[in-house]
């Protein structure tokens, strides 16, 4: 089921400064694969795309869509531009991902 961003608005609204934009921009980045488009998909969730190059993701790419959705309607009512969102926390991996 693919999301409504205009319907996620009062939800985000509601949950109030509970959830920071960095975690969610950590966890998209790790749904995506990492790499550069898993970075596109934090940093510029509007602009992002799914790539069907992509052999192996860990989310089908309907899920990430929905990630992605939620994350510009975060943005926004954040009062954010979802085009260029603040750069993504800087953690090791450590081979993780």
């Amino acid at each position: 089921m693919k999301l409504n961003r205009e319907m996620l608005k009062p939800s985000i609204r509601s949950a109030g400064r509970r959830w920071r934009i960095s975690t969610l921009q950590t966890a998209i980045y790790v749904a995506a694969g990492g790499g550069m488009i898993g970075r596109l998909y934090a940093e510029q969730p509007a602009d992002a795309y799914g790539d069907t190059r992509v052999s192996r993701r860990p989310y089908k790419l309907r899920d990430l869509e929905n990630m992605r959705l939620v994350l510009v309607a975060m943005a926004e009512v954040k009062g954010l531009d979802p085009h260029h969102l603040p750069p993504m926390p800087d953690f090791h991996n450590y081979g993780t991902f």
